[in-house]
């Protein structure tokens, strides 16, 4: 690009940010230098090179990420945000969800009592940051809908445009899909057992309604493989758990499956059964399966934004798309080979819809302008961490919880 249109562009950007000196992601494997000019929440233009555009200082706030990387802000396809402080609960294995669900469900006892003693928009935000101090920039709340979760102060967003039921045991389950329109997806919970219940369970959808592409289901390990093949038939997505099906079964999708069903995303499903976090799902499914680097990237990008049918660019970075970005250090790897090894200490800032939504405390220190965000740090994972502030009017009546490290969780990760 030449400098005079450079000039007209910054010139009518005056409320901008300009990105400059790091490596941008293009796809899993490539990165180029490239400087993001950011406006009105979306990526105004990408300019190839690491250095800004001429007079950029006195017509926009420059950003130097030199020594950094560039990724899409994270996709989580699915979570049950209001169980965000609880803690980890059960012993299994489980024969299913079903077993796991009556033993631990005791609303009367500790933990459950206190905890569902807290106003649930106070739960709901602390889901919420959980997603965002893991990269996320969008997630699949899979439950009812909450004021909260509409509110466009969120640090995340809370995508909204699909239909729901919780399982087959909804005995509402195919009205609901009825009524969902006809280009959102509809989610449930599927399978989730090895007993011969939840093997059936294909052959209970496909008596209700046709297979398609619409159609997500969450979990799938007491699929059989003739039904897999009438899923992949049919486009059906799924969504895969690995830390959240060990625990309540004990096992989780079979490696050969995930290398070669092509419409599979990476949730990271709530506390109440997994690991941690999406940042943990994937080090579980990297370490644990070894899944190729560059899978686990589509996973929690572009396969995430097809499967929920997203249509701002998330997933990507590209002019015209959503300013959603997970900034850290360069370490010289590719993009998926990067995300793959993330060290909570190697992230840097998030930016959701053109804003800092979270920074470590060295972005935060050394930026020469106000971030709206919380001056005091809060503690995650043995690192401070500045945070966007709740929405006005949310009272926070708790600390910040605590999580251990990914290791710990994954050390033994069919155990509390």
């Amino acid at each position: 690009m030449n400098p005079q249109p450079e000039k007209q562009l910054v010139a009518k950007l005056p409320q901008s940010r300009i990105l400059c000196g790091a490596r941008v992601a293009i796809d899993p494997w490539h990165a180029v230098r490239a400087t993001l000019l950011v406006r009105g929440g979306k990526i105004e233009t990408v300019i190839p090179g690491a250095e800004p555009p001429a007079n950029a200082a006195r017509l926009a706030r420059v950003i130097d990420l030199k020594g950094h990387l560039v990724l899409p802000g994270l996709i989580n396809a699915h979570d049950h945000l209001h169980f965000g402080i609880f803690p980890r609960l059960g012993h299994g294995p489980y024969p299913s969800w079903r077993e796991w669900a009556t033993e631990i469900y005791q609303p009367e006892e500790p933990p459950l009592s206190g905890l569902l003693a807290i106003p649930k928009d106070e739960r709901l935000w602390w889901g919420i940051l959980r997603n965002a101090l893991a990269g996320v920039t969008t997630v699949c709340h899979h439950d009812d809908s909450h004021t909260l979760l509409t509110s466009d102060e969120l640090p995340v967003k809370v995508h909204a445009k699909f239909g729901w039921a919780h399982s087959l045991d909804d005995g509402d389950w195919s009205d609901r899909y009825t009524q969902t329109p006809a280009d959102w997806p509809f989610i449930l919970h599927f399978a989730e057992g090895l007993d011969p219940k939840s093997r059936r369970e294909a052959g209970k959808i496909g008596r209700k309604t046709k297979l398609n592409n619409r159609i997500v289901l969450v979990h799938a390990i007491g699929t059989s493989q003739r039904d897999w093949l009438k899923l992949r038939s049919a486009g059906v997505w799924i969504v895969w758990c690995p830390t959240s099906n060990l625990h309540i079964l004990g096992r989780t999708l079979a490696r050969d499956l995930l290398l070669s069903y092509p419409s599979i995303a990476l949730g990271s499903d709530s506390p109440i059964s997994a690991a941690g976090d999406l940042l943990d799902e994937l080090q579980a499914a990297r370490e644990l399966l070894d899944i190729p680097s560059d899978l686990l990237y589509r996973m929690v990008t572009n396969r995430a934004a097809r499967l929920l049918r997203l249509s701002a660019h998330e997933g990507t970075i590209s002019a015209g798309g959503v300013a959603d970005l997970l900034i850290m250090r360069d370490k010289g790897r590719t993009p998926c080979e990067s995300l793959a090894t993330l060290q909570r200490g190697d992230l840097i800032a998030i930016m959701h819809e053109g804003e800092f939504t979270v920074a470590s405390e060295e972005f935060y220190a050394r930026q020469d302008e106000t971030l709206r965000l919380s001056p005091a740090p809060i503690e995650r994972h043995g690192l401070d961490w500045h945070v966007a502030a709740p929405p006005a009017g949310l009272k926070l009546r708790l600390a910040p919880p605590r999580q251990e490290p990914s290791c710990a969780a994954l050390a033994e990760v069919t155990n509390q």
